[in-house]
């Protein structure tokens, strides 16, 4: 972009909490197993069931870990680049629901981009998004901080980052080939990596010009791409569409019992958000969260220890987990606090039931 360029919209697709939907649809494509899929949801603190709630909320943390475990799946000589590439065709504006479709029926461009802004809980992204345009072009651009994950070398981040700002762009550009039928194509896709050592197994099949060590990640387009209207423009759906994604912004679990929007909420932060973050997310006060709860026959330290329990069964199913790193990653300020709450639990201490549990799996 030149200097007179000017920002149109900005906004970061990396919001704190999310649904799990984005991750399911990117084990799925990733051809990740089901038991490869089990260990990845518990190591990241989440419950197994998660794998069948598409609206189950995690947070970006659990996001990011998630992603983590699915780049070191891929074999080493593919770089992520390379991969999302190739597996373009798979990402489709239906994978985006509800907002999804509210994009679809949009005006034009810009105002399918806004939207994407305004409800990026329902986009599953992991950077900030730039639109700008000058008087030639109208460009997307992505970029994304690197993250600070506890046991991540500098070379598995640097993986992380290039794989979640690579699934960004792809996930635009393949919603802007929807919503304009394809007759926009990209003038320019820039990249801020070297280019790959594998990537001339797919340069053939890219039908725009991609150019690496840039700046920005960003997709660049004729400057007329940002008004034309759309081919399936529809103001009553995009409407009724955008209500329903408004709902599901506001609240992503939307439960009949307060104990079970809780119990949710709990899941999302390892460790867990205490009762006065719980109680300002669903915005009421703690008094009244222990009054509601209690009238439920359950209490925050009740819904808390569940929580816990389960996701401590979890973590020690996974025997390369030290005991004092499961205390760390649930909260305790030493593994023996850890313990005595385990034990409470269980009636065993943790490396007990680890014992027993190997024990019960051998027969």
């Amino acid at each position: 972009m030149t200097i007179n360029s000017t920002i149109i919209a900005s906004g970061s697709l990396a919001t704190s909490r999310r649904t799990i939907g984005g991750v399911l649809g990117q084990l799925q494509f990733l051809e990740i197993s089901y038991a490869d899929s089990i260990r990845i949801m518990t190591d990241a603190g989440l419950p197994p069931r998660a794998l069948n709630e598409p609206d189950f909320p995690i947070s970006m943390d659990q996001d990011l870990r998630i992603s983590q475990a699915m780049v070191r799946l891929l074999d080493m000589t593919v770089s992520p680049t390379t991969f999302l590439f190739g597996m373009r065709e798979l990402i489709g504006i239906e994978h985006f629901g509800v907002l999804g479709m509210a994009i679809r029926h949009a005006a034009n461009v810009s105002t399918a981009l806004n939207i994407s802004l305004r409800y990026p809980q329902l986009m599953w992204g992991h950077s900030r998004m730039t639109v700008r345009k000058d008087k030639e072009s109208y460009s997307l651009a992505f970029s994304m901080d690197t993250p600070s994950l506890r046991g991540s070398s500098s070379a598995d981040l640097n993986r992380i980052v290039e794989y979640c700002i690579v699934l960004d762009l792809v996930s635009m550009l393949r919603i802007n080939e929807d919503i304009t039928d394809g007759l926009f194509k990209p003038t320019r896709i820039k990249l801020p990596t070297a280019e790959p050592s594998d990537w001339k197994t797919i340069a053939g099949e890219l039908p725009w010009p991609i150019d690496f060590s840039e700046t920005h990640a960003s997709i660049i387009y004729p400057v007329e791409f940002e008004n034309t209207p759309l081919p399936r423009a529809n103001p009553l759906i995009y409407r009724s569409y955008e209500v329903i994604a408004e709902k599901l912004s506001h609240h992503l679990a939307d439960k009949s019992k307060l104990s079970e929007s809780v119990t949710q909420w709990l899941w999302t932060q390892s460790p867990p958000l205490k009762r006065g973050e719980i109680a300002k997310n669903l915005a009421m006060s703690e008094r009244s969260l222990t009054r509601q709860l209690h009238s439920e026959g359950t209490s925050y330290s009740k819904l808390l220890a569940g929580v816990q329990n389960e996701r401590a069964l979890n973590f020690l199913n996974n025997r390369s987990l030290p005991v004092a790193e499961i205390a760390y990653r649930l909260g305790y300020s030493e593994p023996a606090a850890f313990s005595r709450a385990f034990y409470k639990w269980q009636g065993l201490s943790p490396l007990q039931w680890r014992q027993s549990s190997a024990s019960r799996s051998s027969r």
